[in-house]
């Protein structure tokens, strides 16, 4: 307002100046009267109509570059890495390494065909661009089937659950993202050869290095029982096959190993919050325990107490202690001398004959709370009642609500809740064999009393119009953004339990079809349908 003062002032000036210096002149003060009363007011309207004419023009440009843009990324997922400056796509399935050539090539031969933006094909591209190296490719959330392929190369060749499998890639994911450096892995050698081959393929298509530091093959004193986990793989496993599979699916497996890192928060909270309890209790075998204890557990299943006639030389309890090692997939995490001073704790020695005397060696249901779980809490449903839509239920869902209804039962229970998926597939096919199983995942037609899947959606969704009315001005929401916030108000309300993005997707797709634009964009028009 104060600037068009300025020139409404400025104007009457140089007029007052112009009148004043030829107030003598009749025939330049008739000029000026001419130019002003005859030239000016039609001189002015013609520049005024090109200046809006302009205006609009950009504006719809601008919109419609805006659209392009929004629509040419949910098409062609391209993200970046800044540390090597490396382009990817992702077409739903995997992920590639892309060249930004080619990346530009297809752009421009869509804004040919769009033909609109063709002014402005060179800003368009600047622009789309930079939007592209600001999409982290360890941001990415990488669809069911990129996840399942991935854990299908895994399980049960490599890891003998899948659990294990998620745990590991949990592992993995932390460490490109920096998370639990403190932590030690323990490992056999056999998986040590592995994880070479995983470091070299994370340096060559991530740009990451040592992104499988923290594994070691051996227990040194240093290390804290507190900050050690064990991990292990199936022992046949070959080595040539890993180092193929890698090439094929290594990117993928380390956007998934991201991924799981930001959605489990971390692979400790993975294990206590999602791991059936064996493969918790292996984890953190050494977490929990301390060397008195272990060799205690070792005497109990190893060692027998006879009379005192017998002897039994410490070669060979030391050979019985690396079979119960074996055994139980545990790394030497005592040392030879440590070993033996606590076992002199508890038993006689003779050091003539480096013996123990009076001991010898010895060679060494959850199902049922399932059942009564699910005959209690699930309910089968019908496919053509509106109200409760396609209902289907995760296996991995299916573990959850388990464990949250073991808590709150009132009877005894034989197990405290823990089970794994592998465990749910074979109960539900041998006890419920009507039951509809698809890809050993999804389990059809069936809801929980437990969990309303569909109203934590439905009561999400005002939340999530408010977010995109602060935060979003397009015309265009994605998928993915409309996701991330369901998954804020989950955490906002302490909604323990969340919906897959599959689910949560299908659901969009039945709740609001006709706000539904590309496939994989929400109008922001939605938000004022009531």
């Amino acid at each position: 307002m104060s600037n068009n003062l300025d020139l409404h002032t400025k104007c009457i000036s140089t007029l007052t100046e112009l009148l004043n210096k030829y107030e003598n002149s009749e025939y330049m003060l008739q000029r000026i009267n001419n130019h002003i009363i005859n030239y000016l007011p039609n001189t002015l309207d013609i520049e005024f109509k090109n200046y809006e004419k302009r205006v609009n023009r950009n504006t719809f440009l601008t919109n419609e570059q805006q659209i392009f843009i929004q629509v040419f990324l949910s098409k062609n997922q391209y993200f970046y890495l800044s540390n090597n400056n490396f382009f990817y796509e992702y077409n739903g399935k995997n992920y590639f390494i892309i060249r930004e050539d080619d990346i530009i090539h297809k752009l421009l031969s869509s804004i040919s065909k769009d033909r609109v933006l063709l002014q402005w094909k060179h800003k368009t591209k600047i622009n789309i661009i930079k939007q592209i190296k600001e999409r982290n490719l360890l941001s990415s959330i990488p669809e069911t089937d990129t996840i399942q392929n991935v854990l299908n190369v895994l399980y049960p060749s490599v890891f003998s659950s899948k659990n294990s499998a998620k745990y590991f890639l949990t592992i993995i994911g932390d460490n490109i993202l920096k998370k639990n450096c403190n932590l030690i892995f323990l490992i056999n050698n056999q998986m040590k050869k592995l994880l070479i081959e995983l470091d070299s393929i994370a340096l060559d298509s991530i740009g990451y290095s040592s992104t499988t530091f923290n594994f070691m093959t051996k227990y040194h004193e240093n290390h804290s029982y507190e900050n050690c986990r064990l991990i292990k793989i199936n022992e046949n496993f070959s080595n040539d096959i890993w180092r193929d599979i890698l090439k094929k699916i290594g990117l993928d497996l380390l956007c998934v190993a991201t991924h799981y890192s930001k959605r489990y928060d971390n692979s400790d909270k993975f294990i206590d919050n999602k791991s059936d309890e064996e493969l918790k209790n292996y984890a953190y075998y050494l977490k929990t325990s301390n060397p008195n204890a272990i060799v205690l557990e070792f005497r109990n299943k190893y060692i027998v107490d006879t009379n005192k006639d017998n002897k039994m030389e410490w070669k060979n309890i030391h050979f019985v202690w690396k079979q119960f090692l074996s055994k139980f997939y545990l790394p030497n995490v005592i040392y030879s001398n440590t070993l033996k001073n606590i076992i002199k704790e508890s038993y006689d020695y003779d050091e003539s004959t480096d013996s123990f005397i009076g001991v010898t060696s010895k060679y060494l249901p959850v199902h049922s709370d399932f059942i009564k779980f699910w005959e209690n809490t699930i309910v089968s449903c019908s496919l053509d009642s509106e109200a409760l839509f396609d209902n289907e239920i995760e296996i991995d869902e299916l573990s959850s609500l388990f464990k949250h209804w073991t808590k709150q039962y009132n009877e005894p229970l034989m197990t405290n809740g823990n089970i794994t998926e592998e465990n749910i597939l074979k109960i539900l096919k041998h006890f419920f064999p009507s039951v509809e199983i698809v890809e050993n995942k999804f389990v059809l037609n069936v809801t929980s009393t437990l969990w309303d899947k569909i109203s934590d959606i439905n009561n999400s969704l005002d939340f999530i119009k408010e977010q995109i009315k602060s935060q979003h001005k397009l015309a265009l929401i994605s998928f993915d953004d409309a996701y991330n916030y369901y998954y804020k108000y989950c955490s906002l309300n302490s909604i323990k339990i969340i919906v897959s993005k599959r689910y949560f997707e299908k659901y969009l797709y039945y709740k609001i079809p006709d706000h539904i634009a590309y496939e994989k964009l929400i109008e922001t028009s939605w938000i004022f349908n009531i």
